[in-house]
């Protein structure tokens, strides 16, 4: 029985030393570098209103992009939408694809493609979307976009009007 335990622990550690040597051995990852970051405001628009019950809806997002540093240009605005899902106070589509063009101040002009995620968490929208620039200004730099919306006012919820528009901060970050 010793001498069962004794093969498995050198199999073990013949195992895990191989594992210790192909870690080091592979090469370091690194990420893309920053190219710029931007801050900013995003609101998230709803024709009709959201309300306590899921319907369809028109949704529309806009940001201004009101401070960007390490890049070229200095700030800029991208519209989403308009598109038509089913959501409510108490449901938004959790991913989607994704795509708008971003406007810089100096007139030139991003195309980004991507997908995005929502996370309702501590009554707070979370909208994630990450993808690449496949057009015009940094073409072919990844692009990632965090807003975090506040989350719809409850009592405004339970009107027939329902809640009209969400906003809150925004970053977006160029990297390659």
């Amino acid at each position: 029985m010793n001498r069962h335990l004794g093969t498995a622990a050198r199999a073990a550690t013949a195992l895990l030393l191989t594992s210790a040597f192909a870690m080091l051995a592979a090469p370091a990852a690194h990420a893309d570098p920053t190219l710029m970051t931007c801050t900013g405001t995003g609101q998230q628009t709803y024709n009709p209103g959201i309300t306590l019950t899921t319907r369809e809806t028109v949704v529309t997002n806009t940001s201004d992009l009101t401070s960007c540093t390490g890049g070229p240009v200095s700030s800029g605005h991208h519209r989403f939408g308009p598109f038509t899902t089913t959501a409510s106070c108490l449901y938004t589509p959790p991913a989607g694809p994704d795509a708008f063009d971003l406007t810089w101040n100096d007139q030139t002009t991003s195309h980004y493609e991507g997908t995005y995620t929502v996370l309702t968490t501590g009554g707070q929208l979370i909208v994630t979307s990450t993808g690449t620039i496949t057009s015009g200004r940094f073409a072919g730099k990844a692009l990632q976009e965090v807003v975090t919306y506040t989350a719809p006012n409850l009592l405004q919820c339970a009107t027939p009007e329902g809640v009209t528009k969400v906003s809150g901060p925004i970053t977006i970050v160029i990297a390659g």
